[in-house]
């Protein structure tokens, strides 16, 4: 598959995780699906105050970065190429909502595991896993201390570094990175 096609299947793949949902988080979302927003509850900074550059740098050395909306309801959409292997690159979207605090997030991986992913042990309040293509992993997991949740592509080799990427993604969000004057910012407060 060429870069062009990979990169819009990543992009697809990502707003398909973060397309709207009803509230009623019990029911069962489409197979593989992931992590919905049904608004956009938490205004969220951008990626250079999600994933500042000493994380970057530790977890995606020699790459670059672009900022995108995947969705009007999401988060943003940080997208990582690698400047040395043309076929390598890595996105993390955000989907932080107070529902996910209540959310049975054996409810919300069911649809994945049900379509062949598995649940990734000790990553966050829950974590699933899958492979929706040919050298491409996809991440979706539930932090423990905000009300977010994440899901990162990797499309190239070794895509087992989506695992590490979801760690440092999570970690690297915390109360204080959302509550800075950038999300404030971005929700027209002053």
């Amino acid at each position: 598959m060429r870069a062009g096609g990979r990169a819009a299947l990543v992009l697809a793949l990502t707003v398909g995780a973060c397309r709207a949902r009803s509230p009623d988080v019990t029911s069962a979302p489409d197979a593989g699906a992931g992590v919905r927003a049904q608004a956009a509850d938490l205004p969220l900074p951008g990626c250079d105050v999600l994933m500042p550059a000493d994380v970057r740098d530790l977890m995606l050395p020699g790459f670059t970065m672009k900022e995108e909306r995947a969705c009007p309801t999401c988060g943003p959409l940080c997208t990582f190429r690698s400047t040395s292997e043309a076929d390598t690159s890595a996105s993390v979207a955000w989907d932080c909502n107070p529902r996910h605090t209540q959310a049975d997030v054996k409810a919300l991986m069911a649809p994945t595991l049900r379509a062949g992913g598995e649940e990734v042990p000790a990553l966050g309040r829950a974590a699933v896993r899958r492979a929706p293509a040919q050298g491409m992993l996809q991440v979706m997991t539930w932090d423990d201390d905000t009300p977010c949740a994440l899901i990162v592509t990797w499309l190239g080799a070794d895509t087992d570094r989506a695992l590490d990427v979801a760690r440092s993604a999570l970690v690297a969000t915390t109360p204080a990175v959302l509550a800075t004057p950038a999300a404030a910012a971005d929700a027209g407060e002053p």
